[in-house]
């Protein structure tokens, strides 16, 4: 299996699920993913030693690359998409990788963000509301166009993550719980009554190996099923962490292109797979637990 983007929050939960499971992870140099001449050539050399250790029997590539949210602003020729057509190239060039699976993980609430009738679900026709989602629109069509006539392509679309990180904070929970280990206040960008699907980052990545190895689905939702308000995760964390958190309420330029109603209904839930996902206060006492524990929230991110 390769992973791309395994120094990353997703793709470390990813590789050591795999890891877990006696999957053997191509371990690789580090990508340089701003320089696009030399990422293109990185990727190519990848590729090919990738091709050159795995068996016989098709292998699983797993894109999981990017850090870019939204209201993030892009590097010229640095964005996640340039950096996903140079991964297309470099595998498409290798005729031994040809009849693998790629799985392209995705962004839920980016593709979805405008789509009416919540809960979503692997049915609802895409919808972005911002560059970022529009963005991952284009990798996942890109992904299928390309792809799909030489390799299995599998979409995984996932829903808000949070877990113990050594990066820098990523996500609402993550940055509530900093907010309720350090004391400093956070500020919020969105209504207290906001609605996402919150999934612990390891169950996250079980769950996607799980989708993965399912033969029919092209595509799949993953998320925990347990839609949450803003307000209620922030009454969460206050229950775990014994103190109230210290919050402003804010209002951005990107404070729009955030959807107040983002339910989602996973595919999980219809396929008959064996996953329990973690209840969010067991989570959230989990991460919280973490950060008193080791508060590494300054390390700079690495994606490999």
């Amino acid at each position: 299996m390769w992973i791309l983007g395994q120094g990353g929050f997703f793709g470390s939960a990813i590789a050591h699920a795999a890891t877990h499971q006696h999957l053997n992870v191509f371990p690789h140099s580090k990508i340089p993913w701003n320089s696009p001449g030399d990422r293109a050539f990185a990727l190519k050399e990848l590729a090919q030693q990738f091709s050159d250790v795995a068996p016989e029997a098709p292998a699983t590539i797993i894109w999981a690359a990017g850090s870019e949210g939204v209201g993030k602003k892009q590097l010229a020729h640095c964005s996640e998409l340039d950096a996903f057509q140079d991964f297309v190239q470099a595998i498409s060039s290798v005729e031994k990788l040809k009849g693998s699976t790629v799985a392209i993980v995705s962004s839920a609430g980016g593709v979805l963000g405008g789509s009416p009738s919540p809960p979503f679900d692997i049915h609802t026709p895409v919808h972005a509301i911002n560059q970022y989602g529009q963005d991952k629109i284009a990798i996942e069509e890109l992904g299928t166009s390309r792809l799909s006539p030489d390799f299995r392509v599998h979409i995984a679309r996932v829903t808000n993550l949070y877990g113990p990180w050594s990066g820098p904070r990523q996500g609402l929970i993550n940055r509530l719980c900093t907010a309720a280990a350090s004391r400093e206040a956070l500020q919020i960008f969105v209504p207290l009554d906001t609605v996402r699907d919150y999934i612990y980052v390891t169950d996250a990545a079980q769950l996607l190996l799980l989708e993965i190895a399912v033969d029919l689905p092209s595509i799949s939702l993953i998320g925990s099923g347990e839609n949450s308000s803003v307000g209620a995760v922030i009454s969460t964390v206050s229950h775990v962490a014994r103190r109230k958190v210290p919050i402003t309420l804010a209002r951005l330029a990107i404070s729009p292109l955030q959807t107040t109603d983002l339910r989602m209904h996973p595919s999980w839930l219809d396929r008959g797979l064996q996953f329990n996902p973690m209840p969010l206060a067991q989570g959230v006492k989990l991460l919280f637990d973490s950060l008193v524990t080791v508060p590494r929230w300054n390390q700079p991110i690495a994606l490999a």
